[in-house]
């Protein structure tokens, strides 16, 4: 029974040390790539919408001239 505790403490111990190296990897090489890569596509985005705006905003420029020309 006791060789059984001592098989099962040892597979704790080792599943605790392969988590903590898990959680470093994690925190140390996986998540700032993550952030570097989340910053680059939030930034890719950015600059979209801001044409998408441009874009909005000469239509809406556009159709303003053409009512002006209209009404008079």
């Amino acid at each position: 029974m006791w060789g059984t505790m001592d098989k099962l403490e040892e597979i704790g111990k080792r599943l605790d040390e392969e988590l903590m190296r898990l959680r470093k990897f994690v925190e140390e090489d996986f998540a700032p790539e993550a952030e570097k890569r989340s910053a680059t596509f939030l930034r890719e985005v950015s600059e979209k919408l801001t044409e998408a705006a441009g874009w909005l905003e000469k239509r809406r420029t556009a159709r303003e001239k053409e009512t002006s020309k209209v009404s008079s």
